[in-house]
């Protein structure tokens, strides 16, 4: 029988109006779609993996709910027959669509949206999620396309799922517990640019001059109008239904190897709140998902957050007051703390800070010790829209020419300093500081209490060439060059070293915010703020020095203390050192300024002389009784100061 004659025995009946989307069951395939224009509304039966059309069937009034048209079809071969609809005689979507029947061709414009039933099979075994705090969480952001296309990253199947599979040992190595997708579901590729400067996509992936033009534009990035339940295709091996395996399988088998995956979502103006909830649950549901971002401006976080599906989900906003919305949290009912801030607040003070603006001290100090036992607070040094860790410390000014745009996109001001010459140099000197500023910022950003989260490509010196919005560049400008350079390779090594750091002592990744008090009578606050002398923290806008003095016998499990001390004046300071004597014994584990940390100046255990725009770390096992003596005199001798925030 050819699928004519198949096609022609299809019989319908009334459907469900619940759930959107196609569902398979013993008495057929359930199609369920939503229109908001009364007209003529047709099922369309396509050849599988074809637009060669078998058969158009009509919807009736008597399948109409409301806004949504259900049809049941009995005799639909989901192995031999696509579908899509028409509206008055124009094809429209099914944004509810599992699988989009299409080339795997990334960058291609699509006039026909054809889709796939898909009945799930797919075997995930005794999968578990890792189910991190984000106090212990390291977060890698990558793009899927972007982090494993370029011909250097040594992948069998790049720009793919699969691909990031393979770079599992490489997370590994790094010590990364969970990695973010940037937007990895069916996005369009290409838009065009006739809208305002208000348009959903240009607000989140770049600015526009007003002039109005029908030029079709490149959406690498993926921010825009999509199709939310669909993995991308294009970001598969195969396409078509071999996508959702292979997503899942990529899930499955991060989860194996203690990693978490969190999907990003950007949901468009006028998306219903109803299908950000149905999207969001199946997800989490059909691909074992552990978290989500989300733009606040239309899913609101409470409500998500009410889900009783999305109770322990991970859930990641971009709004400062998300925290304070959500303070019902009760860890005696079992909550968990699943609620995570993720904005641009830490990346501007660092950035800020390493190049020695004035006024930064106070800032970047509450950055470091910014925590809260209701949520998450995440922390980065460059995004997808933003300079990378490279071009901050290689360019004063953005280069975004190669996007068509006459330099007018993206960012205006990105608290960059170029170390002495814009761009790429070969004179030694300036080389040597941007790799310092570099190591300054990571060490900030490890140091601090909020979760850190590294941009794919920045931990190994990746450069877009002062590019500081590539929404458009499906090339080597938006790809991961997997090349290191000498300097490359050393700051790699540094974050490995920054992580493992981080992971050893629990005192630099704490649930709750550190009190800055001494509320357990050992005679040492928990956290306690410093300038070049001790318990005397100097807030001036001229200044640019503080140390930070850790006491992790407030963990519970370990009694030794860290002390960390920031230099971001041009010539070395002497850092007087608030616990020591000759039977304290510090020692140098980290040191921003050099290679060899044994050349770090430390003077009787008492001074420590820190080299100019730079950080050092020291640490002690266990402190004198002796030294605590001296420490509590200090305290009683600086009064209010000791606290001083």
């Amino acid at each position: 029988m050819d699928l004519q004659e198949k096609a022609a025995k299809i019989k319908i009946s009334v459907g469900k109006p619940v759930p959107l989307g196609t569902t398979v069951s013993k008495q057929g395939v359930n199609f369920c779609v939503q229109v908001d224009i009364v007209g003529k509304l047709e099922l369309i039966i396509y050849k599988k993996g074809t637009a060669e059309i078998v058969r158009k069937i009509e919807f009736t009034d008597s399948m109409r709910f409301g806004k949504v048209y259900a049809m049941c079809v009995t005799g639909f071969d989901i192995r031999r027959f696509d579908y899509g609809y028409k509206l008055n005689g124009e094809n429209i979507r099914d944004i509810y669509a599992k699988v989009i029947n299409r080339k795997n061709s990334f960058g291609e414009k699509i006039e026909n949206y054809i889709y796939s039933v898909y009945q799930d099979n797919f075997d995930w075994e005794n999968d578990k999620k890792p189910d991190y705090d984000f106090s212990d969480m390291i977060i890698y952001r990558l793009h899927t396309r972007g982090f494993s296309m370029h011909k250097s990253s040594k992948v069998k199947k790049k720009g793919t799922y699969s691909g990031i599979v393979e770079k599992i040992p490489y997370f590994k190595e790094m010590g990364i517990t969970t990695i973010e997708l940037m937007p990895a579901y069916e996005f369009d590729e290409t838009f065009s640019k006739t809208t305002d400067k208000n348009a959903d996509l240009k607000s989140r992936a770049t600015v526009y001059n007003n002039q109005q033009t029908s030029e079709e534009r490149l959406n690498f990035f993926g921010y825009g109008q999509a199709h939310y339940f669909a993995p991308k295709s294009t970001f598969s091996v195969k396409g078509g239904l071999y996508v959702i395996d292979e997503f899942k399988n990529m899930v499955k088998t991060l989860h194996s190897n203690g990693i978490e995956v969190i999907m990003e979502f950007y949901f468009v103006k006028e998306t219903s709140p109803q299908l950000v909830m149905d999207c969001l649950r199946y997800w989490v549901m059909e691909y074992h998902i552990d978290g989500i971002k989300i733009n606040l401006d239309i899913a609101d976080v409470k409500f998500i957050k009410s889900d009783p599906i999305l109770w322990d989900i991970k859930i990641i906003g971009d709004r400062w007051d998300i925290i304070s919305e959500c303070e019902e949290y009760n860890p005696r009912y079992g909550e968990k703390r699943h609620i995570g801030v993720c904005h641009d607040g830490f990346m501007v003070t660092a950035r800020r800070y390493i190049k020695s603006d004035e006024n930064q001290v106070y800032d970047m100090v509450s950055r470091i010790k910014d925590n809260n036992e209701v949520g998450g607070i995440i922390n980065y040094l460059g995004n997808h829209n933003s300079f990378t860790l490279m071009d901050t410390v290689s360019y004063e000014r953005k280069h975004n020419e190669a996007n068509g745009e006459g330099n007018n996109d993206g960012r205006e001001y990105n608290y960059s300093w170029n170390c002495g010459i814009e761009g790429i140099t070969k004179k030694r000197k300036v080389l040597e500081l941007r790799k310092k500023q570099m190591k300054n910022a990571i060490a900030l950003l490890f140091l601090s209490q909020g979760t850190p989260m590294i941009f794919s490509g920045d931990e190994m010196c990746h450069t877009r060439q002062g590019n500081n919005n590539p929404y458009c560049q499906d090339n080597e400008l938006g790809y991961i060059n997997w090349n290191k350079t000498k300097i490359g390779t050393e700051i790699f090594n540094f974050v490995k070293q920054m992580i493992d750091y981080r992971k050893k002592h629990k005192i630099l990744h704490m649930v709750n915010e550190m009190k800055v008090m001494d509320y357990r009578a050992t005679g040492c606050p928990d956290l306690s703020l410093h300038g070049v002398l001790p318990w005397r923290i100097d807030y001036h806008h001229v200044n640019r020095t503080f140390a930070m003095l850790y006491d992790e016998r407030y963990t519970g499990f370990a009694t030794g203390k860290i002390y960390i001390a920031c230099n971001m004046y041009w010539e070395n300071q002497e850092f007087n050192i608030p616990i020591g004597d000759k039977n304290t014994n510090w020692k140098v584990d980290i040191a921003t300024s050099e290679t060899d940390i044994e050349k770090i100046e430390l003077i009787n255990n008492r001074t420590l002389v820190v080299p100019p725009r730079s950080i050092v770390v020291l640490s002690i096992d266990k402190v004198s009784a002796e030294s605590m003596t001296m420490n509590n005199n200090l305290k009683r001798n600086s009064g209010s100061r000791l606290i001083h925030f």
